[in-house]
């Protein structure tokens, strides 16, 4: 269980600022106050990150290098007891290199979901539902399977 002097609320408010302030700011003070030393992050289909904090420093600098003109846009917002859920659209044109591939210009449009567990007023585990196929589809990676045949 959470904190029980951190309420749902506050642990809300968290997690949409820090979702904001780092993907469309690149603001990343305070990351190391939010996030427990053994901090993990759940999410298929991207690169491994270390625990901890710079795991998600990592991630944010992964989608900034990538995509620098990067915005989250933050729809949803809900929680209960120690888990914050985040539905999210993000929204961006890949300018830098993303996990191998080159820069392709495109615009990608992505709607996306995370779960946050929290202990001792921390983030502890995220599990990140980033959609990577519609990702690879927006940047050319990826045709439709009507047009592969």
């Amino acid at each position: 269980m959470a904190e029980p002097s951190q309420s749902v609320q506050d642990r809300k408010d968290l997690v949409r600022r820090i979702t904001e302030r780092a993907f469309n700011e690149g603001d990343l003070s305070g990351i190391d106050a939010h996030f427990a030393p053994d901090y993990v992050v759940n999410a298929p289909g991207l690169p491994d990150q270390p625990p901890g904090p710079e795991s998600f420093r990592q991630a944010v600098t992964l989608w900034r290098t990538a995509f620098p003109d990067v915005h989250v846009t933050v729809e949803d917002v809900a929680g209960e007891d120690d888990r914050v859920y985040c539905r999210f659209t993000t929204r961006g044109t890949h300018r830098g290199p993303l996990m191998g591939m080159e820069p392709t210009g495109l615009p990608i449009t992505v709607h996306e979901m995370s779960c946050h567990r929290f202990a001792g007023g921390k983030v502890v585990e995220s599990w990140i539902g980033d959609n990577v196929p519609r990702i690879l589809l927006d940047i050319g990676a990826l045709r439709p399977i009507e047009q592969a045949a």
